[in-house]
């Protein structure tokens, strides 16, 4: 967009009175002229977003936490592709997608109208991350340029990481899941709690623990009846607890109608849970932490044997 056409903008929003509107009108009159060091967004030769609109970046989700003067309507209007700069170099594209559709690009996309987020928050989502977690492609949102350019400005953040510990059988169809959570941050975080919850609904917002046999691929599930929330779109804050911090908890899982599965090496995969289009903006911060978003992908390599049982 030529200087021109931005300075109409700019002049357009003054007469309307509106702050925020100036704001707005502010933030993209510098950012058509300025690519920074930091972490940037740019759309059709345009910088829409740089680290001065950034609040945090949550490594772990690949969420970006927006300040108060900027939203994702204002960045998300027009569709196409986004194109990440990290110390003025830059690193990959993200594509676009309604989320409403039933089809998800290849590779790094953005969801838009629904974000399924609060408008304070960018998703960048990534397919498919099974084929990175197997080494045959690299995840391009990990760059080391892109961790450099958040860290110089303070807004790194890795957020919430998971990992199986172990997965104990203590029957054919009974098993325990054991999971680490771990907050290298140095804030605390709520995270929802499946002891407090129940396994119905914990399992509301997570399909669970799925064991993939390495040879024949076939899957094996569990059984978990779900529970609805009684509305959809809320949450409680007593399904969450407080891990501060740089600590870690561990948590377990009973899973007690699980499908039986025969003997062999399997991937065991779980995708631990965070709420999304439930808080608001507003909500995030509570009194002793911060609402974790969002969703973990983990795996591990177990073996099934019935001389274990």
């Amino acid at each position: 967009m030529r200087r021109g056409s931005i300075a109409l903008i700019l002049f357009l929003f003054l007469m309307a009175g509106c702050e925020k509107d100036k704001d707005l009108a502010d933030r993209l009159l510098r950012s058509s002229v300025e690519l920074t060091d930091g972490y940037c967004l740019v759309h059709d030769d345009q910088v829409v977003l740089n680290h001065h609109d950034i609040e945090h970046y949550d490594y772990g989700t690949h969420l970006i936490y927006l300040k108060d003067h900027i939203s994702t309507g204002e960045l998300l209007e027009e569709a196409g592709n986004f194109t990440v700069y990290a110390g003025g170099e830059e690193i990959y594209t993200i594509g676009t997608q309604p989320g409403y559709s039933s089809y998800a690009p290849v590779g790094p996309f953005i969801w838009t109208h629904p974000t399924f987020y609060a408008d304070n928050i960018i998703a960048i989502h990534y397919l498919y991350p099974y084929e990175v977690l197997e080494g045959n492609t690299a995840d391009p949102r990990e760059d080391p340029w892109i961790i450099e350019a958040l860290e110089k400005y303070g807004q790194f953040y890795e957020g919430l990481q998971c990992e199986i510990s172990s997965i104990w059988f203590s029957s054919p169809d009974h098993l325990a899941l054991n999971l680490k959570l771990t907050n290298l941050d140095p804030v605390n975080y709520y995270y929802l709690d499946p002891e407090k919850m129940g396994m119905g609904l914990f399992h509301y917002f997570t399909n669970g623990l799925t064991l993939q046999h390495v040879e024949t691929e076939q899957s094996y599930t569990n059984n978990v009846e779900h529970q609805e929330p009684n509305q959809w779109d809320s949450f409680d804050m007593e399904w969450m607890t407080l891990l501060e911090g740089n600590s870690s908890v561990n948590l377990t899982l009973r899973y007690n109608n699980f499908e039986q599965a025969p003997e062999g090496s399997y991937q065991a995969r779980f995708m631990f849970p965070g709420l999304q289009f439930q808080v608001e903006h507003d909500d995030l911060a509570q009194q002793h932490g911060q609402i974790w978003l969002g969703q973990l992908c983990v795996y591990k390599e177990v073996v099934i044997s019935h001389d274990l049982f």
